[in-house]
């Protein structure tokens, strides 16, 4: 064979692999896209979609590449609402040749794009992503199923994550924990029993709270380890990393070991040779997030932390301690005229090792002084998951003024001054008990300088506040108040009791709920406009049992504005009951009856009863979304309305109705309604031929109506504009769509129409495109039975005027049906 023929022949079967590459993925994406789709959906409790999949053999030669885009896993039942896994694009690469081997795939990557996981453990212990089904078939030879899957190995190389974040939210633990925009490399071969991995990345912003307690709130987070990974053993041991946490630079030296139990075995150390001052004030999200470059600070610092031990879930921890010490400790933005200086620190957090109630927290002292007036707390608390047992005092004074000569607060104004003389030290125990003689609590905290003068005391028994007034920013709040069990509150959580009553000129509460509560910082708290702007979910806290009267001049939310608020509040179980809660809005007022429940944060509801006077139905339509989406006709009626409407109703997470979920009913009426401009009654004047029914106004309205199914149903009503009445019956959808039977009646003097009084008629389309079709075999029946009478009085006559009626048994009628049927079946 010669050359030439040798390498066409070459060229020919290359040619031919390199159009089966191509060609094969292309011709099986399909079949294999709708094959995983319905398995995966078979195999889980849960739905399962994506977009796209997409399989190359070329793009990662000789490694084969699959890819799912836009790919989401929902939950189902407790977790309907919730999406575990949000994925813009997941890829998975393996070599080629692998695939014919008996020795496992080898995946030399999987990446991880623009994608969110979202884990939640409810308080009965539920687990959203427990989503696989379990298998009810049983194999008869365990042992060879075992042999079997031990031959199955995967040869993973490196992972990586791109713009991914993670939140795990545990309500048992009462832990939340967010890595927002992970950005992750991680090298090495896990398929060996042992390799050596290399890991490096960084999280913008990590939250971690326990206990409603925020320990770190969008920390920056950047890292590179290395760690000797023994997989046989589930031990790995830390050799050269570094971790940055904000501002602080630190490395840690030890290891972990996962036991065959599920323990947690460690021996780590944290060394933090660089740190300082300024370096753990960043550590304070505040000062972090506000010209941190530019703080000018002094003193000194040390932080150092290990532990030892074993981890046994959440009630044995290893042996572990956390010193914390600060002298002579100073910072100040050099743009302001002071700063804070004196600070001292010393904080001790330890366990020997065991039960997690073994540990001790030491504060002694905290102190600081600013504007040349000191302030020190000193606290101490043992047995903190039992009965915590406490001791705190704190003594000093704090100007509220002059916050802002030390830190740049922007609109926020405060003011005021604060001197605290108190101390409390017992066990909560005792006061569960009401053995309030074996605590001691005393002391007050007085707030004075303000608009008015206040007083906050404490006993063992309650807290009590005088009337005391805040303002933040344009926002302003007066409020007086007595709670009950607030040590328990304050150290466990329980749930705090009383009485509180508040006032205000005005409040926007746009400036507090146009980010998550997490994320609000000081210098975000400020008067902000509603334009372009998503409110967030308001959280009832369950541990709270207050009995609240309110009298607001002005409160906005959203697009709306409420005036002159004023009512009865419980609040309880994470439910707010409102009782008799009267408003002006939308140029009329309303009162309200009704809960609004965050019991179930992921599932908020409202039940509801509104008794309205005088609304404007333009305004109502610029400031609900509601009627924008269910009633757009609103936008051009001329006019107001007034009556009672019940809604129940799932929220979503800004606070708006899922109208798919409502249900309710109600009345409404109106007088002196004008319709011009409305396309439906245009529609309908234009088919009947009165252009005079377009800018006629509606005397008198009344609607019964009820939601259900998505839909609003009307029960039939009139519209009487002028001398003509309409009468409609139908429904309106979430689509907008509508489909209403309708009846005009023609006055006497517009004269009949080839026997015509009345129209029947079809509206469907939408408000804004409506389409109008008249019942052609409704006019047809109408003009027979005019000729019908027409033939009867004919007869009548030529009779010599012989009177045929009988108003007893209707004999003129059942002449004129037989002239009909005559009629009909000529026709």
């Amino acid at each position: 064979m010669n050359k030439k023929k040798c390498a066409k022949i070459t060229g020919i079967v290359v040619g031919v692999l390199l159009v089966l590459l191509i060609t094969i993925p292309w011709a099986f994406q399909g079949k294999i896209a709708t094959l995983v789709r319905t398995e995966g959906n078979k195999m889980l409790n849960a739905e399962f979609d994506f977009r796209s999949l997409d399989i190359s053999l070329i793009k990662h030669f000789p490694n084969a590449s699959l890819s799912l885009e836009d790919f989401w896993l929902k939950g189902q039942g407790a977790f309907e609402q919730d999406t575990l896994v949000n994925a813009g694009k997941v890829t998975v690469t393996v070599n080629l040749f692998s695939l014919f081997g008996d020795s496992g795939f080898d995946l030399s990557r999987i990446y991880i794009d623009n994608t969110r996981l979202h884990a939640i453990v409810l308080e009965n212990g539920q687990a959203n992503w427990d989503v696989m089904k379990t298998d009810s078939t049983e194999t008869e030879d365990a042992t060879e199923q075992d042999t079997t899957a031990s031959a199955f190995r995967i040869k993973l190389q490196q992972v990586q994550l791109n713009d991914v974040t993670l939140v795990y939210d545990d309500r048992t633990a009462g832990m939340y924990a967010e890595a927002a925009d992970i950005d992750l490399k991680c090298r090495g071969d896990f398929s060996a029993a042992h390799s050596m991995l290399q890991l490096e990345g960084g999280i913008d912003a990590f939250t971690f709270r326990t206990g409603g307690m925020p320990l770190l709130n969008h920390a920056k987070i950047e890292a590179e380890i290395n760690a000797d990974a023994d997989f046989a053993a589930g031990k790995y041991t830390l050799k050269e990393n570094s971790i940055t946490l904000n501002a602080i630079r630190a490395n840690i030296d030890g290891w972990t070991a996962v036991q065959k139990n599920g323990d947690l075995e460690m021996d780590l150390k944290l060394n933090t040779n660089e740190v300082g001052f300024k370096e753990l004030l960043s550590l304070i999200p505040a000062i972090y997030a506000k010209d941190f470059e530019k703080l000018k600070t002094d003193g000194s610092a040390s932080l150092s932390a290990w532990a030892k031990g074993t981890l046994q879930g959440d009630s044995i921890v290893p042996a572990f301690n956390l010193d914390l010490q600060v002298k002579d400790g100073m910072f100040r933005y050099p743009q302001l005229p002071t700063g804070v200086d004196q600070i001292q620190i010393t904080a001790n957090v330890q366990n020997p090792g065991g039960p997690t109630d073994g540990t001790t927290v030491t504060i002694k002292p905290f102190s600081f002084r600013l504007g040349n007036n000191p302030f020190s707390l000193t606290a101490f608390i043992k047995t903190p998951v039992s009965d915590p047992d406490f001791q705190a005092e704190a003594k000093g004074t704090i100007n509220l003024g002059m916050i802002k000569e030390v830190y740049p607060l922007e609109d926020m104004e405060l003011n005021g001054v604060v001197q605290a003389d108190m101390n409390v030290a017992g066990r909560l125990s005792y006061v569960e008990k009401e053995q309030y003689e074996r605590v001691s609590a005393g002391g007050t905290v007085g707030l004075s300088n303000m608009k008015r003068k206040s007083l906050l005391s404490f006993t063992p028994q309650y807290l009590s506040l005088s009337e005391t007034t805040v303002n933040i920013g344009k926002n302003d709040l007066t409020a007086d108040s007595r709670f009950e069990n607030y040590m328990g509150y304050a150290l466990k959580g329980t749930t705090l009791k009383g009485s509180l009553n508040i006032r205000s000129n005005r409040m926007n509460l746009n400036d507090f709920m146009t980010a998550t509560p997490d994320s609000i910082q000081p210098e975000q708290v400020q008067e902000t406009t509603t334009e372009n702007q998503t409110p967030s979910l308001i959280i009832v806290p369950k541990n709270i049992d207050f009995v609240m009267k309110a009298d607001m001049k002005q409160v906005l939310f959203d697009n709306m504005k409420f005036d002159n608020v004023k009512g009865n509040l419980i609040v309880k179980n994470g439910v707010v009951d409102m009782n008799n809660l009267s408003f002006n809005t939308m140029g009329g007022s309303v009162v309200l009856n009704g809960d609004y429940s965050t019991a179930d944060p992921q599932k908020p509801t409202m039940d509801a009863g509104f008794k309205m006077t005088n609304m404007n139905f333009a305004q109502t339509y610029k400031e609900l979304n509601m009627v924008r989406n269910m009633a757009p006709i609103f936008e051009n009626l001329k006019g107001n309305f007034s009556g009672n409407i019940h809604i129940n109703t799932a929220l979503d997470q800004t606070m708006s109705p899922m109208l798919e979920t409502m249900k309710g009913g109600g009345n409404l009426s109106t007088k002196d309604l004008s319709l011009s401009g409305v396309k439906a009654i245009d529609g309908i004047a234009d088919a009947i031929g009165k252009p005079e029914m377009k800018n006629l106004t509606v005397n008198d309205m009344n609607i019964d109506f009820t939601i259900e199914n998505g839909r609003i149903a009307t029960q039939p009503f009139d519209l009487k504009m002028g001398e003509y009445t309409l009468n409609l019956s139908g429904t309106t959808g979430l689509d907008q769509s509508i489909d209403y039977s309708g009846k005009i009646k023609l006055p006497a003097s517009s004269g009949k129409m080839a026997g015509i009084s009345t129209f029947d008629l079809k509206l469907g389309g939408t408000f804004t495109s409506p389409t109008i079709k008249v019942d052609a075999a409704s006019m047809a029946n109408q003009a027979l039975q005019s000729a019908g009478e027409k033939v009867l009085d004919k007869l009548t006559e030529k009779m010599g005027g012989k009177d045929t009626t009988n108003s007893e048994n209707g004999e003129k009628k059942n002449v004129v049906n037989k002239v009909l049927d005559l009629f009909k079946k000529k026709k």
